[in-house]
C-alpha cells in the first residue's frame, strides 16, 4: 500500500506542476515569439508555442527528485546528468537551431554518461544470433547506439498531436508492469520515474491533443526518448530475472515490440530515402503519421489507431516470444514495417487511381 500510495503520489505531483506551468510557458511563448511557424512539414496552421518540453521536464524532474531514493539505484545521479543535457540540447534547437552535427554529438555525450558511468548498458543478446555475452568495449557501443536509436525514433514521431506523448505513455506503462513485478529496489526506482513521467506527459497532453495550444519540441521528444531507452536498456538486460507477470525468454525482442512502431516508422521512412537516393537524415513527410494525416483522419484519430497497433503488437510480442529466436525477431519487426507501410500503400493506390481517371 506504501509503494502504491508513493507512485501516486509522484504521478499526482509531476501532473499538478506540469498542468499548472504550461499555461505560463504558453503565455511567455507567445509575447516572446517562440513558437512553431508552419512549413512544408507542418500538420498544424498557425503560430504555435513550442516550448511544451519545458513544462514536461519541470514536472518530471521535481516530482522524481522528491519521492526517489537515488541511493538504492546509484545511477539514476548519471540518468539526471544526461536528461539534464538533453533538455538544454532540445531547449537550444527549439529556441534557435543546431547544426545536425553538433546536436548527435551532444546526444552521444549525453547517453555515454550513464553507459559507461552508471553501468546502464546491455551485455548480452540472451542467445539472439547465437549471441550471448558481449565484450566490454562492444557492449559499451552498442548500448549507445540503442540509446541514440530510440532516442531519434521518438524524435521523429512527434509529428501531429498528441502522438509522440501518448505513444510515449503506452511504452512505459508496459515496462512498468514488469518493473512493478520484480522486488529489486532499483526496479522501484524505475516506477517512480515512469509515475512522474506518465503525469507530467499527461498534463501535457491536455494541452496538446487537437486543437493543441502547445507542442513538446525537440526538448520534449528527445527527452521522453531517452527515458524510454533508459527504461528498455534495463528491461533488456534484467529481462530474464523477470518471471511475472509473464516469464521473459527473449527480453531483447519483447523490448523490440515494446517500442515496435517509433522504430519501423523511422527504419521504412530511412528505407524510402536510400531508395531515392536521398540523405536518409533528411526531413519530409513520409512518416507514417503524415500520411495519415494527408488521407483524411484527424490528429487524434491516427494517434489512437497508431496507439492500438502498439498495443497489438506489444501483446504479439509477449505471445510469440516462445517461438525460435530468429524468426521471433524477424516476425515482430516485419508486423510493425507492415502496419506502418499500410498508410503508404493506400496513398499510393489513390494517387494511380486518381492519376488514372484524370487520363480518362
Amino acid at each position: 500500500m506504501y509503494a502504491f500510495a508513493l507512485l501516486f503520489s509522484a504521478f499526482s505531483t509531476a501532473f499538478i506542476l506540469t498542468h499548472l506551468v504550461i499555461p505560463v510557458i504558453i503565455q511567455l511563448a507567445c509575447n516572446k515569439g517562440l513558437v512553431a511557424k508552419p512549413n512544408e512539414r507542418s500538420s498544424h496552421r498557425g503560430t504555435i508555442p513550442n516550448l511544451g518540453g519545458l513544462g514536461i521536464f519541470m514536472g518530471i524532474i521535481l516530482s522524481f527528485m522528491l519521492y526517489s531514493n537515488v541511493s538504492q539505484f546509484p545511477s539514476l545521479q548519471y540518468f539526471l546528468f544526461a536528461i539534464i543535457l538533453i533538455f538544454f540540447i532540445g531547449m537550444k534547437d527549439d529556441v534557435s537551431a543546431i547544426a545536425a552535427g553538433t546536436k548527435f554529438l551532444g546526444l552521444t555525450l549525453a547517453v555515454a554518461i550513464p553507459v559507461i558511468l552508471g553501468n546502464v548498458k546491455i551485455t548480452s543478446f540472451h542467445g539472439i544470433f547465437g549471441i550471448t555475452h558481449l565484450e566490454p568495449l562492444v557492449s559499451i557501443l552498442f548500448s549507445i547506439f540503442v540509446f541514440l536509436v530510440i532516442i531519434n525514433a521518438f524524435n521523429l514521431i512527434d509529428g501531429i498531436n498528441g502522438l509522440c506523448g501518448t505513444l510515449t505513455i503506452t511504452s512505459l506503462l508496459a515496462f512498468g508492469i514488469w518493473f512493478w513485478f520484480d522486488s529489486s529496489t532499483s526496479s522501484f526506482q524505475l516506477l517512480i520515474l515512469i509515475a512522474a513521467v506518465i503525469g507530467s506527459v499527461s498534463a501535457f497532453l491536455r494541452y496538446n491533443y487537437t486543437p493543441a495550444k502547445i507542442f513538446m519540441g525537440d526538448t520534449g521528444s528527445l527527452m521522453l526518448g531517452f527515458i524510454v531507452a533508459f527504461c528498455a536498456v534495463l528491461f533488456i538486460e534484467h529481462g530474464t530475472e523477470y518471471q511475472e507477470p509473464v516469464k521473459l525468454i527473449l527480453s531483447p525482442v519483447v523490448a523490440v515490440g515494446f517500442v515496435a512502431i517509433p522504430l519501423a516508422d523511422m527504419f521504412k521512412v530511412f528505407l524510402i530515402r536510400i531508395y531515392r537516393k536521398q540523405n536518409p537524415f533528411k526531413a519530409d513527410k513520409r512518416h507514417v503519421h503524415h500520411i495519415m494525416v494527408d488521407l483524411g483522419l484527424s490528429h487524434t484519430q491516427a494517434t489512437l489507431l497508431l496507439t492500438l497497433a502498439q498495443i497489438i503488437i506489444m501483446l504479439l510480442s509477449l505471445v510469440l516470444q516462445h517461438a525460435r529466436a530468429k524468426v521471433f525477431a524477424a516476425a515482430i519487426f516485419i508486423i510493425a514495417l507492415f502496419i506502418v507501410a499500410i498508410p503508404n500503400v493506400i496513398s499510393h493506390f489513390l494517387r494511380g487511381l486518381k492519376q488514372n481517371t484524370l487520363l480518362q
